[in-house]
């Protein structure tokens, strides 16, 4: 009875420890982004096909705010409206919203964005690497990056304006 107890238990601890080894991709050497450092750069390419790097967002906003997110997904289609209410709000401050579609069909994208009224940037991380390096593990999932490019905060789940607002008073400090 022991000995069948400790190869049950020895298979458990060979099967989480393979199973930590197969679920870290390669690149994930470099530490997940945290608060209070640098935010990984990157260049994708918007629902209209123009190329937009973090870089040159962040040179013109003090606040730039990153979200990761999918059409099909429920909580990231209950918060779209909250973040057009917020753009619209904030138009004129050096705030900007990005938005990182993980993984789906331009074209579906970008449909989706025109029937949702949208007004502001819809990126597209077709591969996943963006969402990799940031490291996405759950959608939606919102970045706060100051003007250096340091990260000032990070959100899972569902953001309503009033936090939003909150989220961006405090990083505009």
């Amino acid at each position: 009875m022991k000995r069948k107890f400790w190869l049950i238990g020895g298979l458990a601890i060979l099967v989480v420890i393979l199973g930590t080894v197969v679920l870290i991709k390669p690149g994930s050497s470099e530490p997940a982004p945290q608060i209070g450092r640098l935010a990984p750069e990157f260049s994708l390419e918007d629902v209209n096909g123009q190329t937009i790097a973090l870089k040159s967002v962040l040179g013109k906003n003090k606040v730039t705010i990153v979200n990761f997110w999918a059409t099909w997904c429920p909580p990231c289609r209950a918060e779209i409206p909250e973040f057009i209410e917020f753009v619209r709000k904030y138009r004129s401050e050096k705030v900007t919203l990005l938005a990182i579609n993980i993984q789906e069909d331009p074209k579906t994208v970008k449909a989706f964005a025109e029937n949702a009224g949208i007004n502001f940037p819809i990126l597209l991380d077709q591969s996943g690497k963006v969402a990799q390096d940031y490291r996405i593990y759950a959608i939606p999932t919102t970045f706060v990056i100051d003007g250096s490019g340091i990260i000032r905060d990070k959100i899972e789940g569902s953001l309503n304006l009033a936090r939003l607002e909150s989220i961006y008073r405090e990083a505009n400090k």
